[in-house]
């Protein structure tokens, strides 16, 4: 695949959880429960020092800057739903981020943070894969944490809250004004808290006049400057920037975009039309998968990863419609597994996490595959994902297990699963587990003239060597990174993996089209056609999250959409309710 095939000088998978699988600090909820991934001394696999690295290491995607998301208003003080200033970053659970009460900048699991250098003047932050592999469990005020389960995050709620909040910023002059006064409690080398006088004002934007004299105070020359700099241009280069369908408008949205990261992103703040150029540049960053058309959304948990990355290597015209999301998979069963990805797509464990950093806003030039991922960081990231064990059920939390139920469970799991789930993954053909067979399907689709597989293996693998190069990394680290040879393919089938831990990686299926293993076991006709995502609470007696909640849902999952099929995998559907419990059981212990 040559550059002319990109398109854009930038490469961009936006935020989108490709290969899926971030003044103000998140109010930490109650602490964990016992049982699993929560211990100090490795339960879980992981001891306190490695966890934190693996919720907060960074990627090479850590492009937008701690002190815009911190100075930026979230949707409810826009809409005067809270008392007070409230951030972006406050109360992440909205988008299923969980809190990482330990994390002294008091962000959320899964988002990293680059400090200020000389080489980099502002403290960054990007999403890593702890935002979708870590999940947390609720019963009867009790919340159960699991290092590797599937988390609940919405990319979709994540993307179109920035998007709205940085437009309305920009378009309401108070509001912009409001944002650059916080900011400048927030920016490098400014003390945080406290009033924003003339003082500090000036030393946010020394490059502007904002001493008071007997004319004008500091907040009027401020308002000055903004009416002049947003007057100053038309279209004004205060109003929020525009992406349409059209290739002139792309090609200018993605140079504004290219400007943004090599040259916002490389200079300090000096002047107020710095800050809101600086705005704007997260906005368009935001705003790139705008051009993509969603037939089916994801919700909470789930990406339509590959369909995403179609639409930006190729353009929206190759990936069409996107109908194919797919739940985020529990990362302890990769360990002993040949293939990854639920369709067992690829054996490349260094090349997928290189596409899931970009997809999670790392840049790529396609003219010479220079990246801004960082391959040693991806490498300790697959070490410590390697080192998460499989999480025990936690009795004294969800109820003690019956040892009689387990021995009846074990027979009947020996009779009905064993030969798919056995220690070793294989793929069923979509012929045999007959369900919703859009993902599996879509991968193996052309691209300009190639499968879909080789055009990626080609772009990943000629990233993957640039990166290396650039790190100085030595054959010795190199070699026990990627397997002899490597494969991507489309089976058309999905892989029946293993089952330890199977209790806390709800809801079910491929597409999470089902939400408890007891549903699972009846006929596709009896299981839920609609029911609730998003929400954490857990039915220990059906295994899964609960389907009745109080008050609006996160999000509805339908499985008449496109790709939310529930039908297939009927096995197990014959036993009687008893026997079926027994099997539960057994399913508890793995």
């Amino acid at each position: 695949m040559d550059g002319k095939k990109v398109r854009g000088v930038l490469v961009w998978l936006v935020l989108a959880g490709v290969m899926g699988s971030c003044a103000s600090a998140p109010r930490a909820p109650p602490s964990p429960g016992p049982g699993t991934g929560t211990g100090g001394s490795g339960e879980g696999g992981l001891s306190r020092r490695e966890r934190q690295e693996f919720y907060h290491l960074p990627q090479g995607n850590e492009l937008l800057w701690l002190a815009v998301l911190r100075a930026l208003p979230n949707r409810g003080t826009l809409e005067g739903r809270v008392n007070g200033f409230q951030s972006f970053l406050d109360e992440p659970e909205r988008f299923g981020l969980l809190a990482d009460p330990d994390n002294p900048e008091g962000l959320p699991v899964g988002m990293a943070l680059v400090p200020a250098s000389e080489r980099q003047p502002a403290a960054r932050v990007g999403v890593n894969c702890a935002a979708c592999h870590v999940g947390e469990f609720h019963y009867r005020g009790a919340r159960v944490r699991v290092d590797g389960a599937p988390g609940l995050l919405s990319m979709e709620d994540f993307n179109r809250e920035a998007v709205e909040v940085m437009s309305r910023t920009l378009a309401e002059r108070t509001r912009l004004l409001d944002f650059l006064q916080r900011l400048a409690l927030h920016l490098p080398g400014q003390k945080r808290g406290g009033p924003v006088d003339a003082a500090r004002l000036q030393a946010a934007y020394p490059d502007t006049d904002l001493t008071p004299d007997g004319d004008s105070s500091a907040q009027e020359k401020l308002v000055a400057q903004v009416e002049w700099y947003c007057g100053s241009q038309t279209p004004s280069p205060c109003a929020p920037p525009t992406l349409g369908p059209e290739p002139e408008r792309v090609r200018e949205f993605d140079e504004q975009l290219t400007q943004y990261v090599h040259e916002l992103s490389q200079k300090q703040v000096r002047t107020v039309p710095d800050a809101i150029r600086l705005l704007r540049g997260h906005l368009l960053y935001f705003m790139r998968l705008g051009k993509l058309k969603f037939g089916t959304y994801a919700g909470p948990g789930r990406v339509d990863a590959f369909g995403v990355a179609r639409g930006v290597l190729f353009g929206p015209r190759a990936a069409g419609v996107l109908v194919s999301p797919v739940s985020f998979p529990c990362l302890w069963e990769f360990q002993t597994q040949p293939w990854l990805h639920w369709d067992g797509n690829t054996n490349a464990m260094m090349e997928r996490n290189i596409g899931q950093a970009l997809g999670m806003g790392a840049t790529v030039d396609p003219k010479t595959f220079a990246s801004s991922v960082l391959p040693r960081n991806l490498a300790e990231l697959e070490r410590l994902s390697r080192k998460i064990e499989s999480p025990r059920w936690p009795g004294d939390v969800f109820g003690r297990l019956d040892p009689a139920r387990i021995e009846r469970g074990g027979q009947l799991f020996a009779r009905e699963c064993q030969s798919c789930h056995g220690p070793t993954g294989s793929v069923v053909p979509l012929t045999e587990v007959r369900t919703d067979g859009n993902r599996a399907r879509s991968f193996g689709a052309e691209v300009e003239g190639l499968p879909f597989p080789s055009a990626l293996q080609d772009l990943l693998a000629r990233v993957k060597q640039r990166a290396y190069a650039r790190e100085g990394m030595k054959a010795e680290e190199i070699q026990p990174l990627d397997p002899g040879l490597i494969y991507w393919r489309a089976p058309e089938g999905y892989v029946a993996r293993p089952l330890g831990g199977v209790w806390a990686t709800p809801p079910y299926l491929h597409n999470g089209s089902v939400p408890t293993l007891w549903h699972l076991l009846q006929p596709a006709s009896a299981r839920p056609a609609r029911f609730p995502v998003g929400q954490q609470e857990y039915d220990p007696e059906r295994v899964g999250y609960v389907t009745e909640v109080s008050g609006t849902p996160r999000f509805v999952f339908d499985v008449s959409m496109p790709g939310n099929g529930n039908a297939g995998h009927e096995y197990g559907t014959s036993l009687s309710d008893e026997e079926k419990r027994d099997l539960l059981e057994y399913l508890k212990s793995l």
